[in-house]
């Protein structure tokens, strides 16, 4: 259900990007880590010293039941950081990165993490963060998420002064980010989902010098913050990014957005879609 929500949810973003409404893009899921095998794809002291520590368990490791399969991961100490599939430098059209995160009403006051995703510029260098924050507020005494473009690599303790939600039960959330174009520049939402799939809180972060110009694709997932003592359980990193699914897609350069494939020209984009309904169909025979 998710997978359609999202695809959807992308194929709106491209109508915008694409400034028509008629556009449907598809998704595909370039990045997929459930932490059923390994915690490969994201790196900690064993391959960067001063970077904490992520480690898999089984499912019920601290009373919590993985949210999909047997096993899911525990962020141990601040800094574990992920590349997804590698950083992309140039657009793809709208991206969703996502991350589900098991969230405590119970940790103790001031306890909490940062949670960042980062954009890549077309020079290939960081762009910009953009940052969840979740802390048990020490005023509020309650579990409130807020976000923002910055991190002081600790528990936000102000987050009742802008935009945020108090979460009510302990439970499994889903972290997303939406990258899309709107306006000529990046936009970008932070939401906070059930799981159920409901969006229960969202923040836009936009600059006006995030251009189309200035833009690449993904860079990296990174707990910024993280207190002591708090084992942070997690389970479901994914990326997915826009690809074709029409022939508009392919005209009026549209075939320039797309790296899921890349394609040389029009034509190479127009017979890729072929290829694929050519396929489908004798997959339906």
């Amino acid at each position: 259900m998710k997978k359609i929500i999202l695809s959807m949810l992308l194929a709106f973003c491209f109508s915008l990007v694409m400034g028509v409404t008629n556009a449907q893009a598809a998704t595909s899921l370039v990045w997929d880590q459930g932490f059923e095998t390994d915690t490969d794809g994201w790196f900690d002291n064993i391959d960067f010293p001063g970077y904490g520590e992520i480690q898999r368990v089984s499912t019920g490791t601290d009373s919590i039941n993985s949210n999909d399969g047997s096993f899911h991961a525990q962020i141990i100490e601040e800094y574990p950081f992920s590349r997804f599939d590698g950083y992309r430098d140039e657009w793809t059209g709208s991206w969703v990165a996502e991350i589900d995160v098991y969230l405590d009403t119970q940790w103790g006051l001031g306890e909490g993490f940062d949670y960042s995703v980062a954009a890549s510029g077309s020079d290939g260098n960081h762009q910009r963060d953009f940052i969840f924050h979740v802390t048990k507020d020490t005023s509020q005494q309650a579990l409130l998420v807020g976000g923002s473009n910055n991190t002081n690599y600790n528990p936000q303790e102000s987050l009742e002064n802008n935009n945020h939600y108090v979460v009510s039960e302990s439970g499994w959330y889903t972290l997303r980010h939406t990258f899309r174009l709107e306006s000529g520049y990046l936009h970008v939402d932070l939401q906070l989902v059930d799981d159920e799939d409901n969006i229960l809180w969202t923040e836009t972060r936009a600059s006006a010098s995030d251009t189309l110009s200035e833009l690449g694709g993904n860079r990296y997932a990174w707990f910024t913050a993280l207190s002591d003592n708090l084992d942070l359980a997690v389970d479901n990193h994914q990326l997915f990014i826009a690809s074709p699914d029409t022939m508009e897609d392919c005209k009026k350069d549209g075939w320039m957005n797309w790296l899921n494939p890349s394609f040389k020209n029009q034509g190479d984009c127009v017979s890729f879609l072929q290829s694929n309904e050519n396929a489908q169909g004798n997959k339906n025979k």
